[in-house]
């Protein structure tokens, strides 16, 4: 620290000066640094009266008849053509099929700050591989050029053909329950080769692709031909749970595809796979069909959970769960409450709050599905007496929550606990 003291003060004043010019030098070297990065990342950069503007030599691009699976890239030249610095603050499209980048007009360079009669290029690439029929999709660009017109929307359009479909072009599933049998049949339609000149290129990322799998590895040479005949070369599936393969048939009919489950690796829930059929097509030769679903098992319940509601003295709330098997031999030999225990429940059994029973039924269904052994349980929400100490009356409070689990044991090894959530509400008497 310097001090003056009674002495010169010219002198005290250069020797402060001299002592503290780093510092100064580099607060100026702040001030500019900050400025210059702020200036190149707003968009608000234009003095008053310069006004961007943007003049494309189209917004519309028609890719015409195009085949599934071709990946096309158009460029939309621009220039800005006001007199203010033109700032692209965003661009986004409305399908994950389209791949955009704005470039200067070497179309190598990114960009997206444009000075007064500079030219830029917007890179649009569809991907068709989803797609058939008429297809429109738009590309939104944000500017700077103010709030009566600060976007851009541009817009393609094409006729995507097929050489091969699937029917259906979707596999619903439904409901798989793990041991009953359940096959479903895709028919293949093979339209045609795509009537193209010259030699097509194959896509970087399908060669990859065939190189990836095992199966389509091996028909490598014979899925990259083009020369041959259309037609279906191999089948698998992204799962190992999903069999897909493809089934002998007559010459001369369409090939069709069978698809099953092994119910050993089948997981309970959501099923969300692809099998991918391998051929020799131009421009598709990954066709993907997708397959949903649901899976639940061989041991099923009516309910995912309990509601009890607001339950009172005077009126307790009682829910009932089916468990339903295919095994004859299938029972349910307990069930265990898993309570959160709230400050207001710590003195509180659960043998007081609830009662569980069940119940054993045998139904008959369908002959084809022999018999299922099914457990009717009962689960009852009881307010406790203790309660009525608490102040918890429906004026002064909303009640006391109960939440947990009910955890269901039984004697299935794929199902040993089912555990069912359970929410409620205890009130005293109005």
């Amino acid at each position: 620290m310097i001090t003056c003291g009674n002495g010169d003060h010219n002198m005290c004043f250069s020797r402060i000066l001299k002592r503290n010019h780093f510092m100064v030098l580099l607060f100026l070297y702040l001030i500019k640094t900050t400025f210059f990065v702020f200036a190149e990342n707003t968009t608000d950069i234009n003095m008053q009266g310069q006004i961007p503007r943007v003049e494309f030599d189209s917004t519309r691009y028609d890719f015409g008849d195009i085949y599934r699976g071709q990946k096309l890239t158009h460029l939309y030249k621009f220039q800005n053509t006001g007199n203010g610095t033109l700032v692209f603050s965003n661009i986004h499209a409305a399908c994950g099929c389209i791949n955009t980048k704005i470039y200067s007009d070497d179309g190598k360079t990114s960009k997206n700050v444009f000075k007064p009669s500079e030219s830029g290029i917007v890179s649009v690439e569809f991907n068709s591989q989803d797609f058939s029929g008429n297809i429109i999709r738009t590309i939104t660009l944000e500017t700077n050029m103010g709030s009566s017109s600060p976007t851009v929307t541009l817009t393609t359009t094409s006729n995507v053909l097929q050489e091969i479909s699937s029917n259906p072009a979707l596999l619903y599933v439904g409901k798989i329950q793990g041991e009953i049998k359940k096959t479903f049949t895709i028919n293949m339609n093979l339209i045609g080769r795509a009537k193209v000149t010259g030699k097509p290129d194959v896509n970087d990322f399908v060669i990859k692709e065939i190189s990836s799998s095992k199966i389509a590895d091996s028909f490598k040479e014979n899925i990259l031909s083009n020369s041959e005949a259309l037609k279906i070369i191999a089948v698998e599936s992204n799962v190992p749970y999903l069999k897909a393969k493809l089934i002998p048939t007559i010459e001369g009919q369409p090939p069709q595809i069978s698809v099953d489950f092994d119910e050993k690796s089948l997981p309970i829930g959501s099923i969300n796979a692809k099998i991918k059929v391998w051929n020799n097509s131009t421009f598709y030769k990954n066709f993907e069909i997708p397959v949903i679903g649901e899976s639940v098992g061989h041991v099923q319940a009516s309910a995912k959970y309990v509601e009890f509601g607001v339950v009172n003295g005077s009126k307790p709330s009682e829910r009932v769960i089916t468990f339903k098997s295919m095994d004859k031999g299938f029972a349910i030999t307990g069930v265990k409450v898993d309570l959160k225990k709230l400050p207001e429940l710590k003195n509180i059994k659960d043998s007081e709050l609830f009662d569980v029973k069940k119940d054993k039924l045998v139904l008959s269904q369908a002959a084809s599905d022999g018999s299922v052994t099914s457990y009717l349980v009962t689960f009852k929400l009881n307010f406790p007496k203790k309660l009525n100490s608490l102040n918890i009356d429906s004026q002064a409070s909303p009640g006391v929550n109960v939440s947990g689990f009910f955890v269901v044991k039984t004697n299935d090894p794929d199902y040993k606990e089912i555990t069912v959530p359970f929410f409620g509400v205890l009130r005293k008497d109005p």
